[in-house]
């Protein structure tokens, strides 16, 4: 079995690979941007492009905690923001229920694939959400 150290050289290693082909995402999501007329293709191409700089982002933040400075939470970090994160949960949720009854009462499946894309985006950011609570929940033993 690798040592530990090993398995975190490995993991900046594939990073730093995935972060290629993020540039390359983002660089062909450019090009067909400026090749299409259509909003639909414009919209869906600036979201991945959007998507794909914010990965690299996560990427980097992930390898400088292995090359520069550890990554670290502090429960007194958290809880400074924890009341206002909780109300954001209930705006995620608001949001779903929206997006939710949007889709089923259009028929336009255009309106349709988009209202999917944005009922998709929100139940991300809801369970992305439900992850920070897990943090927090192993930050506090007792919350």
């Amino acid at each position: 079995m690798a040592k530990q150290k090993e398995m975190n050289e490995q993991l900046v290693k594939t990073l730093k690979k995935w972060q290629v082909i993020e540039d390359k995402a983002v660089k062909s999501t450019k090009d067909i941007m400026a090749k299409t007329k259509n909003p639909i293709v414009k919209h869906i191409m600036e979201i991945i492009h959007q998507d794909s700089a914010m990965h690299r982002r996560i990427q980097q933040l992930i390898i400088d905690s292995f090359e520069k400075q550890a990554i670290t939470l502090t429960p007194e970090e958290l809880g400074d923001v924890w009341e206002m994160v909780e109300q954001h949960i209930e705006l995620e949720k608001e949001t779903v229920r929206l997006a939710e009854e949007s889709r089923k009462n259009s028929k336009n499946f255009v309106i349709r694939y988009l209202l999917g894309y944005l009922m998709t985006d929100e139940l991300k950011h809801n369970e992305i959400l439900q992850q920070m609570e897990d943090v927090k929940a192993g930050i506090y033993p007792y919350a």
